[in-house]
């Protein structure tokens, strides 16, 4: 593994971007990280990873790069910025995306990287923050099948489930219709509970029934066990689905397909204030109760 990939380019080091550097580092890559606010990074290059002031600078030395950023903006930012890992030759000679972003900005982004002699491997994550530190999350893959045959030895670093849609936008097309699901359930949940309360009923008791029934899932016993802790802790922050959910619509819109449930998701979202949107996506199953 070494020998093929001898260093790698970590640009992102948020909470999954984080996790996934220290694998990377268990692995035996050598690894440089960039951050835009560098305190993220700490843990990082205590670790062993060297620390880089820009994007450009990170990849100097790395043949592949692993991109861990938070929307469409941000990637455009680390990829074709002033300091951006295409701004200059030689470019690395593959970029792998992990983040959740837009199919359309990946097909302009992989198309670019193309003629810089560069491949690039739309692989958002499918998992959670459990997976990331347990090396079980999963990948939703958009790419020229001989970039994912070069780029799979990195991403089985990382995780376990590689799924190959098509070429690179396909990857993110199947995150935003996962990410759609995630959104739903969360609302159609929330709105089952406050049924249950409004009657005083048990939701503890409810979500064993669920449990047991046809519609049992891990995301509803999770998401559940949250609610009733009141744990509203941010592993997938409900600024970041509302980020995903947007990306729904528009690509609904592009695609001449209904996007009336992702409607349904965004209607709680559009009343939160900023603050409110830094809990965890799962603080949807108390917004019904809340509403006047």
């Amino acid at each position: 593994m070494r020998e093929a990939y001898p260093h790698l380019a970590l640009l992102g080091c948020g909470v999954m971007g984080r996790l996934l550097g220290h694998r990377l580092l268990l692995h035996g890559h050598p690894l440089t990280v960039y951050n835009r606010t560098p305190n993220k990074a700490a843990t990082l290059v205590a670790a062993g990873a060297q620390s880089a002031t820009t994007p450009r600078d990170a990849v100097r030395d790395a043949a592949v790069v692993i991109a861990v950023v938070s929307d469409d903006s941000a990637l455009r930012s680390v990829l074709c910025g002033s300091d951006g890992v295409l701004t200059e030759a030689p470019a690395p000679s593959m970029i792998i995306s992990l983040g959740t972003h837009s199919p359309d900005v990946i097909i302009e982004f992989a198309r670019t990287a193309s003629e810089c002699g560069t491949g690039l491997v739309d692989a958002p994550m499918s998992g959670s923050v459990h997976d990331a530190q347990h090396g079980t999350l999963g990948f939703l893959v958009g790419a020229e099948t001989g970039d994912l045959i070069r780029a799979r030895p990195v991403l089985e670093a990382m995780g376990g489930g590689i799924l190959h849609f098509g070429m690179p936008g396909t990857g993110s097309s199947a995150k935003l219709a996962l990410n759609l699901l995630v959104g739903t359930m969360a609302r159609s949940l929330g709105e089952a509970i406050a049924m249950l309360e409004a009657q005083q009923l048990s939701v503890t008791q409810f979500l064993a029934a669920l449990k047991g029934s046809g519609l049992a899932s891990p995301l509803y016993q999770r998401i559940g066990e949250r609610y009733l802790q009141g744990d509203t802790s941010a592993r997938f922050s409900l600024a970041n689905l509302e980020k995903d959910i947007q990306l729904v619509m528009a690509h609904a819109q592009t695609l001449g397909v209904s996007h009336d449930m992702a409607d349904a998701v965004m209607k709680p979202l559009r009343d939160m204030d900023e603050t409110d949107k830094q809990h965890d996506y799962s603080a949807l199953l108390s917004w019904p109760a809340r509403r006047p």
